[in-house]
C-alpha cells in the first residue's frame, strides 16, 4: 500500500519539504559513510502513541527521534543545534516505519507510513473492526530506513517503544474523553508563557516539568473498568510525546488512546477534528467530555455537540474552572462547571451509574 495520502489527516508538505529532503539526503550519505567505516553508528527511537480501533477506522501513530529514549528524556541530543536549543526536541524526518497490528488471532494488518517533514506519523486507516475484537492489542513497529532522493536507506540502530491499540468493542458502554493540560495536569499556563520562561524553555527545556492535579489519577482509576474507555485529546504537540506518555504512566492514569496535536493545526481545529472523528464512529456508547476553562474546551465541546446527531451521544460536559479564567454561562443542562476533584467525583459517579 504505497499511496497513503488518503489515509493521512494532514496536508502534504509544501515546496520547502523538497529542500529539507535534499539536506536530509546529504546527512544520510555522510552518516552512512561513517557507519560503513565504523566511525559512528546513528541511534534513533521510534515511540508508539496509543491508538484506537473503531467500527469504521483505525488510528495508528508514532514519533521518531534522533537518539535513545534515555537521551530524549534526559535532554542529551546528538545534533549541535539541539544541544544549544534544548527546548526543541530532536525529531527525525523522512523515516519510513512499518506498522503491524493483530486485530484478532486470524487477522494481522500491515501498513507503512513516513514521518516526512514533521517527525511523526499519523495514519487514519479504513480498517473495519473485526468480529469479537479484543479490548487491546500491541502495535508492532519496524524501521524501513530513511526515504531520500537516492531511495530508502537503512541507517543506524533503532530503539522501539511499542504502544497499545485500544478497541471500541461491544463491551465498552461508556467513553470518557479527557483533556490533559489544566484538566489532569497542572500546567500553570500563565507562568509558562512569560518571557523568562520562554527563554528558559528554549535553552534548558521545561516540558518535562509535569505535575498531576492532586487526586485526578486516583479518580480516573476508580472509574476505569472493563466497560469504560478513557481517551485523551490534548493540545500537546507530537514532539513532546515521550514526556506526556511518561507522565500518564508514572502518575497512574488509566491507559487509553492519546490524540496529540500537529503544530500546523491550532488547538481548536485539532480538538474539533479529533472529537468529530471519534464521535462520528461511536454507535451505542455514551460519552462524557471533561475539560477546563483555561483554553476553549467548552466552546469546542459545544460545537461538537451542535453538529448533526453527535450531541445525542454526549451525556455530560464537565469543565474544571481554572482560577483566574472566565467562567462562561452554561447553555445546556449537561454543561457543568466543577472546582475540585471532589466535585468532579460526585458528577462522574452519577454519570457512571446511569
Amino acid at each position: 500500500m504505497s499511496n497513503l495520502t488518503k489515509f493521512v489527516d494532514l496536508p502534504k508538505p509544501r515546496s520547502w519539504g523538497v529542500v529539507l529532503k535534499f539536506f536530509k539526503t546529504l546527512e544520510v550519505v555522510l552518516f552512512k559513510i561513517f557507519e560503513i567505516l565504523d566511525f559512528y553508528r546513528p541511534q534513533k527511537s521510534i515511540v508508539g502513541v496509543p491508538g484506537l480501533v473503531m467500527p469504521n477506522y483505525t488510528s495508528l501513530q508514532a514519533v521518531v527521534y534522533n537518539g535513545t529514549q534515555e537521551e530524549v528524556l534526559g535532554f542529551k541530543p546528538r545534533r549541535l543545534l539541539n544541544r544549544i536549543l534544548r527546548g526543541i526536541p530532536d525529531l527525525e524526518l523522512f523515516e519510513e516505519v512499518k506498522f503491524q497490528v493483530a486485530l484478532n488471532e486470524h487477522s494481522l494488518r500491515t501498513v507503512q507510513g513516513n514521518t516526512e517533514t514533521r517527525g511523526f506519523i499519523q495514519l487514519q486507516l479504513p480498517w473495519p473492526m473485526p468480529w469479537r475484537a479484543p479490548r487491546m492489542a500491541w502495535m508492532r513497529m519496524k524501521s524501513k530506513g530513511v526515504k531520500t532522493f537516492l531511495g530508502t536507506v537503512s541507517l543506524g540502530d533503532y530503539e522501539i517503544l511499542s504502544a497499545p491499540v485500544f478497541f471500541l468493542n461491544d463491551e465498552i458502554k461508556r467513553i470518557v474523553i479527557s483533556d490533559i493540560d489544566d484538566t489532569i495536569k497542572d500546567t500553570r499556563i500563565g507562568e509558562l508563557v512569560t518571557f523568562k520562561k520562554i527563554l528558559s524553555g528554549l535553552f534548558k527545556g521545561n516540558y518535562y516539568e509535569y505535575a498531576a492535579i492532586d487526586g485526578m489519577a486516583e479518580l480516573y482509576q476508580s472509574l476505569a473498568s472493563k466497560d469504560t474507555l478513557f481517551i485523551y485529546v490534548t493540545s500537546t504537540p507530537y514532539a513532546l510525546a515521550p514526556f506526556l506518555l511518561k507522565f500518564l504512566r508514572e502518575k497512574g492514569f488509566p491507559e487509553g488512546p492519546v490524540f496529540l496535536r500537529w503544530l500546523g493545526y491550532g488547538r481548536f481545529g485539532h480538538k474539533w477534528r479529533a472529537l468529530h472523528r471519534i464521535l462520528s464512529n461511536v454507535e451505542k456508547q455514551k460519552i462524557t467530555l471533561i475539560g477546563d476553562s483555561g483554553e476553549m474546551d467548552l466552546q469546542i465541546y459545544r460545537r461538537v455537540c451542535a453538529t448533526g446527531s453527535l450531541g445525542d451521544k454526549v451525556d455530560r460536559v464537565l469543565i474544571r474552572h481554572v482560577p483566574g479564567t472566565p467562567r462562561h454561562k452554561t447553555l445546556h443542562e449537561r454543561e457543568i462547571y466543577y472546582n475540585d476533584v471532589e466535585e468532579l467525583k460526585s458528577l462522574l459517579d452519577g454519570a457512571h451509574d446511569l
